[in-house]
């Protein structure tokens, strides 16, 4: 990992990084299981692909005014602890970075299959946050305009 950045490559040979509209179909079609299975094997990769990609995917006309820190907690991890990036937006801009925030304006607390379905507009974030699956602190007006920030990736089937 690099100082404060999401991803560093590996020395490896890395695999091919699939298409968002792709992603957000193979989530989709896949169940529950099929989605915590792949989570668990491959998610040091999927959460770098993921938040690597926001800045890519944020608006910044639609964020004219907006500054904060927000901090994701995805939760579950195998020693029973929490993956935390913070997508930072101010000046019309956002950066991601790795680790916990240390004020944040606003923290979402979800588990991984959540997340995944979340992030590829396969789940409503109101819906989660109803029924408890996402827990959101701090500033709720900044939290319930970040969806518009930022272009959920439509289904490519």
């Amino acid at each position: 990992m690099d100082a404060g950045g999401v991803s560093e490559g590996s020395g490896g040979a890395e695999p091919p990084m699939i298409d968002p509209g792709e992603f957000s179909a193979l989530v989709a079609e896949a169940t529950d299981d099929q989605l915590a299975d792949g989570f668990a094997a491959n998610r040091e990769q999927l959460l770098g692909e993921i938040f690597s990609r926001m800045p890519d995917r944020f608006n910044p006309d639609r964020a004219r005014g907006v500054e904060g820190i927000v901090e994701w907690r995805i939760l579950d991890r195998p020693d029973g602890g929490h993956d935390s990036f913070r997508v930072v937006i101010e000046d019309g801009a956002c950066r991601v970075e790795q680790g916990p925030a240390e004020d944040p304006s606003v923290t979402y607390e979800i588990a991984p299959v959540d997340f995944v379905k979340l992030v590829t507009g396969n789940a409503s974030g109101p819906k989660l946050f109803l029924f408890g699956r996402l827990k959101i602190r701090g500033n709720l007006l900044l939290a319930a305009r970040m969806q518009t920030i930022f272009s959920i990736p439509q289904s490519s089937r």
